[in-house]
Parts: C-alpha cells; structure tokens; sequence
C-alpha cells in the first residue's frame, strides 16, 4: 500500500509503524520551545526539505506534526511533542509542518482535520492520529512502531462479508481497541443486551441506543486514518459516559507476494498509458454509466466475491482498481489479494480525483 506524500516527491506505503533520525541540513528551521531552549522539533519548510529527509531517515521512525498557528488543539499538542522529542529521542525523530504554509504537503499527505500527526519509516507512511491523543498514545505508537514488525502483527478485527467488514462484539465487557482499514465499510453487531443502553461515537455523528431483547448494529464508512473514541451511556461495562474503546482506522498494506500501490490521478492516468493494466470499477451500475475510465470493466464491490472467477485471465497482471473516492477500492483490493492476485494498483483519490485532474470519462 502506497501512501504518497507529493506527485513525484515520495510514494510511501502507509501502513502503521516507526523510524531513525536524520542530521539537520542548514535548511532545516529550528525553533525556540515555550521554555527559552532550542526545540527538538524541526521545522519544515519545503517539500524538497522534506522529501530528504525521508530518503535519508532509512529505518529510523520519524514523526511528523501537521499544524497551524490558529489552531488550538495544535498548540496544546506543541510541548507535548517538545517532551516526546527529548525523551524517546532514541527510537523517533519530531518534525513540524505548517499546513498554511505547505498546502501541497497537507494535500499529499491527505490530511483532513489537524493536528494530523502522521509517522515514517523506510519512506513509508506506517500510522496516523487526527486530533490531539494523550502522551501515552503517541508514546506506545513510537514503541509499537520502532520495533520494526511493519505492522505484522496488527490485522484488522472481524471479517469481510459482501465488501463489509463485520465485527461482533460482546456487551459483557468493554471493547477496547478495534482495528479496521481506511476505505472499510464496518458493521459493528453487539450482542442481544439485557439493559437499555446507548453508544455514541462522536466522528462518525453515530448515537444509537440499545433495545432490550435486541442486537445492536451500528454501521459507518472508515474514511481517515486516526483514532476515533467511543463512549457509552448507560449501564455499559464501562460505566457511564466513559470511553468504551476506540475505533483505529489503519491504511491497508498488502503482505507476502502481493504488490499494493496507491496511486495519484496523474500516477494513474501514466500508468494506464505505460502498462495498458486491466481497470477494474468497482462502483454500482449507476456510477459506472453515469461516467466511467475508457476500458474500465465494472464489477460491483458487493459482487465481487461470487464474480472473482470472472478475473482469472487477469490474476497475474496488472491491475488498476478504482472507485469515486478511493474507498470501496480498497476493500476490492484486498479480496483480490486474498484471492490470489499479485499486482493491484489502487486509485486514492477515485474517478473524482481523476476527473478534477481533467482527465476524460466515458459515457
């Protein structure tokens, strides 16, 4: 899975783990922390800055702080990060971008809401957190993702069923920490319950309450990386109004063989005129008519599972699978990889990033 960070600057994977520090050059900006003494956080200033740092960082975990100046949760985030700097200085290194002053960085790097804190590791994007989290957050992503695992032990909870991850969970017990991939439509499916009870999970504007003698089914699209916070009213495990657990949202990465790509609209549209690969819509009917890439074929995500045959003669080639936004995609990439296909090129931003770059469809 590619996660680019600037058309041409640096394709890299996002996945969820860390890096090694690089050496300030004399373009690197520092700043002065709130308590007089030189930050440990660098600023950067430049895509060119950033991208060698990247390049040069190897195996060291980098942390990046998207923010602005008029941003509030930015600046309580600050002297937090000017603490994690000094004191896990041996397993991370802490930089700032300002995202008013380098919009092209904030675009590449998709950020949506900041402070968007984001970590590198040999040039691939490995995790991510939208919003302040407490210390102990970042801390134990630095620990995870320092250790150098890229991810392998962390999968995503629940299954794939029709294109939709469910996940069933118990009322006897808090659910902690629930793993998905970006892209994902999740359905959570608590079991019957014996007290009514209500479950709010403020990101996705969900607010359900529980009915007694029923099954609760809570259903959401997992569109950005971070973590996002549950909470529960009620009798719940968790008592009252407490955190129930948090949804982590991760960007999927392919294992084994298989090659995962992500790519930008101009990627896409070079990719198309140097590898001819065979394009896959993975949208409904109506989105396919209403507007298509020239030589795509349409395969619904939902039918997808019982159509993979379909696919055979294309198993070991190239493949460029896309949808309106980049989402649906990346499930439908994942079921052809865990079917066998080797070679899947995933259009991050959809046909609507393809179109806003001009490109043509068919109708």
């Amino acid at each position: 899975m590619r996660f680019h960070i600037l058309t041409r600057y640096f394709f890299i994977t996002f996945t969820l783990l860390p890096f090694i520090a690089t050496s300030c050059t004399s373009s690197e900006k520092k700043q002065t922390s709130s308590a007089g003494t030189e930050s440990r956080v660098t600023i950067i200033t430049s895509a060119d800055q950033l991208n060698k740092i990247i390049s040069e960082a190897k195996d060291r975990l980098l942390m990046f702080d998207l923010y602005a100046d008029w941003c509030m949760p930015c600046k309580i985030l600050s002297p937090m990060l000017e603490e994690i700097a000094k004191e896990q200085k041996d397993k991370v290194t802490v930089y700032k971008v300002n995202v008013d002053k380098n919009p092209e960085i904030a675009g590449a790097f998709g950020v949506s809401g900041i402070p968007f804190v984001v970590y590198v590791k040999n040039q691939k994007g490995v995790h991510a957190f939208t919003g302040v989290q407490s210390k102990e957050t970042y801390i134990r992503a630095i620990d995870l993702l320092a250790k150098g695992d890229e991810q392998s032990d962390i999968t995503p909870d629940g299954e794939l069923v029709d294109g939709v991850r469910h996940i069933k969970l118990s009322t006897a017990a808090a659910p902690g920490n629930i793993y998905v991939y970006r892209g994902e439509t999740v359905k959570l499916i608590f079991d019957t319950i014996d007290f009514p009870y209500s479950l709010h999970i403020p990101q996705y504007k969900i607010s359900e309450n529980g009915v007694v003698g029923k099954k609760m089914e809570i259903t959401f699209k997992a569109k950005d990386i971070g973590v996002f916070p549950m909470f529960c009213n009620g009798r719940c495990p968790a008592g009252n109004g407490a955190h129930y657990g948090k949804i982590i949202v991760m960007q999927y990465k392919s294992s084994g063989e298989a090659q995962f790509t992500e790519l930008t609209a101009k990627e896409a549209k070079k990719y198309i005129d140097e590898k001819k690969p065979f394009i896959l819509d993975v949208r409904t009917p109506n989105e396919y008519y209403s507007g298509h890439i020239e030589g795509a074929d349409l395969i619904p995500l939902q039918q997808l599972v019982e159509r993979i045959s379909e696919l055979d003669t294309v198993k070991n080639k190239d493949i460029l699978v896309y949808c309106r936004s980049g989402n649906r995609s990346t499930v439908a990439a994942q079921i052809l990889i865990k079917n066998g296909f080797k070679k899947l090129n995933n259009l991050r931003s959809g046909i609507t990033g393809w179109q806003r770059e001009g490109y043509p469809i068919k109708k």
